[in-house]
C-alpha cells in the first residue's frame, strides 16, 4: 500500500492524515428573561379570574342582570370572551323579560323551550338551561306533580322530583309509581326503583308511562312476555309476573288480587290483569316457607299458577 501511495500525489499514509477540525457549535442564544409580575399585577389578574367565575355562577343560576354587570366590568379591558358572553347574556335576559310579561300559562312552555335549547350546549349555558327547566317545573300546580317531577328529573334536581311526585293527592297511580321508579333509577337505587315499577305494573300495566321508563330491562318486559314466556292476550298485562319469574322484579309481600282495576282498561284487559295478579299471588304463596314444607299446599299453589296461565307456568318451571 505504501508503494502505491506515490501514484496519488499529495496523499500521505493514514496515520499522517490530520484529524478533522471539530465543528464549533454556535453559542446558545438565551431568550431574555421576562420581568416577573408585580404583586399589583398578580392581584389584578386574580381579581379578574374571580369576577369571571362569579359571572359564570350567576349565568348558571339565571341571575342574568348580575352576570351582565360582572361581565361588563371585564369587557372594557378588551377581553373578547367577556364581550361575547355579555352580548349573549343580554340577549337571553331580554328574552326572559318578554316571557315574564306573557300570561302564566304560556310562561311554562316558554321557559321549557328555551331551557331545553340551552341545555344542549356546554358550560354555564347548560346549567342555565337546567335552571330554566326547573323553573318551568316549579310553576306547575300540585295536581301536575308527576309532570313536574319528570321535569325536575330532566333538570337534574332529583330530590325536588321525588317531593313533587309524592305530593300528588290521592292513592298511588301507575303514572306516579313509574315516575318514582325513574327517580330512584337516576339515584342509582335499582332495588327501590324496581319495587316501584313492579307496583305500577300490578296496578296498571297499560298506562302509557310504561313505554318510557328509564330501566331498559323493565321497558323490555312486554317483549319478554310475548316472545319468551309466550303468554296469551296482551303481553303488557303479564309484565309483572313475567318480570318476577325472570328475576327482574322483586316478589311482593302483600296479595294483589284486591287492587283496583284501571279505570280505562277494557273488559279483556281487566280479565287478563286479574289472571296475572292471581299468578303473582300463587307464586308468592309457593315461595313461602310454610307452603314449601307442605307438599299439598305447594301443589295447590302451582295449580293456581297453571290455571292463571299455562304457558307462563311452563316457563316458570323451565327456569327453576
Amino acid at each position: 500500500m505504501a508503494g502505491q501511495l506515490p501514484l496519488f500525489p499529495g496523499v500521505g499514509p493514514m496515520g499522517a492524515l490530520d484529524a478533522p477540525a471539530a465543528l464549533e457549535e454556535p453559542a446558545a442564544q438565551t431568550a431574555p428573561a421576562s420581568a416577573p409580575l408585580s404583586p399589583r399585577q398578580m392581584g389584578l389578574f386574580d381579581a379578574q379570574v374571580r369576577q369571571m367565575r362569579a359571572a359564570l355562577d350567576a349565568i348558571a343560576a339565571a341571575d342574568l342582570t348580575r352576570a351582565a354587570s360582572l361581565l361588563g366590568g371585564l369587557a372594557p379591558d378588551g377581553d373578547p370572551v367577556a364581550l361575547s358572553m355579555q352580548a349573549r347574556v343580554e340577549e337571553i335576559r331580554v328574552q326572559l323579560e318578554r316571557v315574564g310579561s306573557s300570561p302564566p300559562s304560556a310562561q311554562v312552555g316558554a321557559h321549557l323551550e328555551l331551557g331545553r335549547r340551552l341545555a344542549l350546549e356546554s358550560g354555564p349555558w347548560f346549567s342555565l338551561g337546567r335552571t330554566l327547566v326547573a323553573r318551568a317545573a316549579a310553576a306547575l300546580g300540585p295536581a301536575e306533580g308527576v309532570a313536574a317531577g319528570r321535569l325536575f328529573v330532566e333538570a337534574g334536581d332529583l330530590e325536588r322530583a321525588r317531593s313533587a311526585i309524592l305530593s300528588v293527592a290521592g292513592p298511588p297511580r301507575a303514572a306516579s309509581l313509574f315516575a318514582l321508579g325513574d327517580v330512584e333509577s337516576a339515584l342509582d337505587d335499582r332495588s327501590s326503583a324496581r319495587r316501584r315499577y313492579r307496583d305500577a305494573l300490578l296496578l296498571d300495566p297499560f298506562d302509557p308511562a310504561f313505554d318510557g321508563v328509564a330501566d331498559e330491562d323493565v321497558r323490555g318486559l312486554p317483549f319478554l312476555a310475548e316472545l319468551e314466556a309466550e303468554v296469551d292476550g296482551d303481553p303488557r298485562a303479564w309484565c309483572a309476573p313475567v318480570g318476577i319469574v325472570a328475576g327482574i322484579l322483586p316478589r311482593p309481600r302483600d296479595p294483589t288480587s284486591e287492587l283496583p282495576m284501571p279505570a280505562d282498561a277494557s273488559a279483556a284487559q281487566s280479565a287478563l290483569l286479574a289472571r296475572a295478579r292471581e299468578f303473582v299471588d300463587a307464586l308468592v304463596r309457593a315461595a313461602s316457607p310454610d307452603v314449601e314444607r307442605s307438599r299439598e299446599a305447594l301443589i295447590e299453589a302451582r295449580r293456581c299458577m297453571k290455571r292463571a296461565s299455562s304457558p307462563l307456568f311452563a316457563w316458570y318451571l323451565a327456569r327453576r
